[in-house]
């Protein structure tokens, strides 16, 4: 988040217009979320290359390509998508934290950080109309969890150790 910060008080500093700044945004999380993924990638890589169906692979003959989209691709999906919809969470996060703190999305875009940074310059409205800002919180909560239940519940499905 501090890195987000940063690169959004640069994006700040570049004046670009309202619709190329949320896309540059957007690229900028990715840039600096991918990282994780990669190192899970890699960890399950080296662990899978050391199995004995890819040794026995080895053994037989098959072609670096063959061992890769036969073995390893298949094997290492069902991580990369839990961890996709695992993160998910952690991004909307990041564009609300943002978005409150002014740095993400405009004013123009719906987004629910920024609803919640134009109300809270109002006292009346956060003391008296409830209504007004708590559904964007309640989307947040509901948005981040729902992602993380998916997440969870793929990878009690995907895994195969606990197939039985």
């Amino acid at each position: 988040l501090p890195i987000l910060l940063i690169a959004s008080a640069l994006i700040d500093s570049w004046g670009l217009d309202a619709d190329q700044r949320i896309y540059v945004l957007m690229v900028i999380i990715t840039i600096f979320s991918w990282s994780g993924v990669a190192r899970l990638v890699r960890g399950q890589i080296l662990f899978l290359r050391e199995q004995e169906y890819m040794v026995a692979a080895e053994a037989m003959g098959y072609s670096t390509k063959r061992k890769i989209f036969k073995h390893l691709v298949p094997n290492v999906m069902p991580q990369l998508i839990v961890s996709m919809t695992l993160s998910l969470g952690s991004m909307i996060l990041y564009e609300a934290s943002l978005s409150y703190l002014g740095l993400g999305a405009p004013e123009k875009y719906a987004a629910w950080g920024t609803m919640i940074n134009i109300i809270s310059t109002n006292q009346d409205v956060l003391q008296n109309h409830l209504n007004v800002w708590v559904p964007a919180g309640v989307c947040i909560v509901i948005a981040v969890l729902g992602f993380n239940f998916v997440g969870d519940g793929l990878r009690d499905a995907l895994d195969p150790r606990l197939k039985s």
